[in-house]
C-alpha cells in the first residue's frame, strides 16, 4: 500500500464508537467518536458505527482503501461475523458486520475481536514492532482480562475464535477462590482486573465500604506507596505474574505486552510479576521480556486499521 493511502479503523466499545482515518505508518489524521447506544441493541450500534465510518470516508480525499473493525464477542474473523457474545449487547450474536460495512461503504471491510486487533496493532506500530516475526501473548487487564496470541504478525484464533482468551486460565483451584465477572472462580480476571485489584484492597484493609473503585486504589498508592494501595498492586502484580509463568510455560512466546487500564500502572504492576515470572517459570521462559502498550488512546483505532494496513498483519490463523 502506497503511504499516500488510508484506512478507516472504526472501535465498537461498550460507551463509545471511535473512527479515525489512519495511515500507512499508523498515524491518526482524523478522528471521530459517539456513544455506543448499547440499550438499542446490535443492530443499532453496527448502524451508528457505519455511520461514524461513512462520516471519515467523506472527510477523506477519496484515498480510503478499506475498513478494519474491532468489536467485542467471539469474531468468525473469516466470515466477518459475530461468532457468540455475552448479553451485554442484545443481539450481537450472527450479526454480520463485514458485509454490512461492505455493502454500506463499497470498500472492503474486515472485523476481528477488540482486544486482538488491539495486539496487532502492538505488534505492527507499537511495543512488538520490532518482533513481529516472532510470538506475541497480550493481555488488557481493565474491568475484565482480555487477551490475544499472535505468531509472526498473524493472530491465532483457535478452533472456535476463542484463542488467546486469557483472562480465563486458571491461577487456583481453590473452591472458595473468587468468582470474576462471568462467575468463574479462582481465573486471571478474578485477580489482575480493576475490581480484583480492589478486591485485593479490601482483603489487606478490611474495608468493605462500598463504591471503592481502582482508581481509588491507585490514587490511595500515589499518595503513600508503602500503603494499602501500594500494597494492593504490588500483590496484584504477583498474581499477574503467576499467569505469565502459565503462558509463558505453555507458549515460549517472544515477548508478552501488558495494556489496558492497569497496564498504565507500569513497573509497579509488572515488576512484581517479572520477579515471579523469573522465578518461578521453565529456565527459557523466564527470560521472556514483560514490557507495557505503547500505542495509548489510539490503540484501538490504529489496532482495527492494521486489519487492512496490507502486509501480513491480520492474517488468520487457526
Amino acid at each position: 500500500m502506497r503511504d499516500s493511502m488510508h484506512c478507516i479503523g472504526i472501535d465498537i466499545g461498550g460507551t463509545k464508537i471511535a473512527g479515525g482515518i489512519v495511515s500507512a505508518t499508523g498515524k491518526v489524521i482524523v478522528r471521530e467518536e459517539r456513544p455506543t447506544p448499547v440499550k438499542d441493541g446490535g443492530k443499532k450500534i453496527l448502524e451508528e458505527a457505519i455511520a461514524v465510518a461513512a462520516s471519515l470516508k467523506s472527510k477523506s480525499d477519496g484515498n480510503i482503501q478499506a475498513v478494519g473493525i474491532g468489536a467485542g464477542g467471539q469474531i468468525d474473523a473469516i466470515n466477518g461475523i459475530v461468532f457468540s457474545a455475552t448479553d451485554v449487547i442484545p443481539g450481537w450474536k450472527g450479526i454480520k458486520i463485514a458485509d454490512q460495512f461492505r455493502n454500506a461503504l463499497e470498500i472492503h471491510a474486515a472485523v476481528d475481536n477488540d482486544v486482538n486487533v488491539l495486539a496487532l496493532g502492538e505488534t505492527r506500530f507499537g511495543a512488538a514492532r520490532e518482533c513481529a516475526n516472532g510470538t506475541v501473548v497480550f493481555l488488557a487487564l481493565g474491568t475484565g482480562v482480555g487477551g490475544a496470541l499472535l505468531s509472526r504478525g498473524a493472530i491465532h484464533h483457535g478452533a472456535h475464535w476463542s484463542g488467546g482468551e486469557f483472562g480465563h486460565i486458571l491461577l487456583t483451584m481453590d473452591a472458595d477462590a473468587r468468582r470474576d465477572t462471568g462467575g468463574a472462580r479462582g481465573t486471571l480476571e478474578a485477580y489482575c482486573s480493576g475490581p480484583g485489584l480492589v478486591e485485593t484492597w479490601r482483603e489487606i484493609t478490611g474495608n468493605n465500604q462500598k463504591g471503592i473503585t481502582g482508581r481509588d486504589v491507585v490514587k490511595d498508592a500515589s499518595q503513600n506507596p508503602d500503603g494499602p494501595g501500594g500494597k494492593a498492586i504490588a500483590k496484584t502484580g504477583e498474581y499477574l505474574g503467576f499467569g505469565l509463568v502459565s503462558l509463558a510455560n505453555a507458549l515460549d512466546p517472544d515477548l508478552i505486552i501488558i495494556g489496558g487500564g492497569l497496564g498504565e500502572l507500569g513497573d509497579l504492576l509488572l515488576e512484581p510479576a517479572r520477579h515471579v515470572l523469573r522465578e518461578r517459570a521453565l529456565p527459557g521462559p523466564a527470560t521472556c521480556k514483560v514490557v507495557n502498550a505503547q500505542l495509548g488512546l489510539d490503540a484501538a483505532i490504529v489496532g482495527a486499521a492494521s486489519l487492512v494496513l496490507g502486509g501480513t498483519a491480520g492474517a488468520v490463523v487457526c
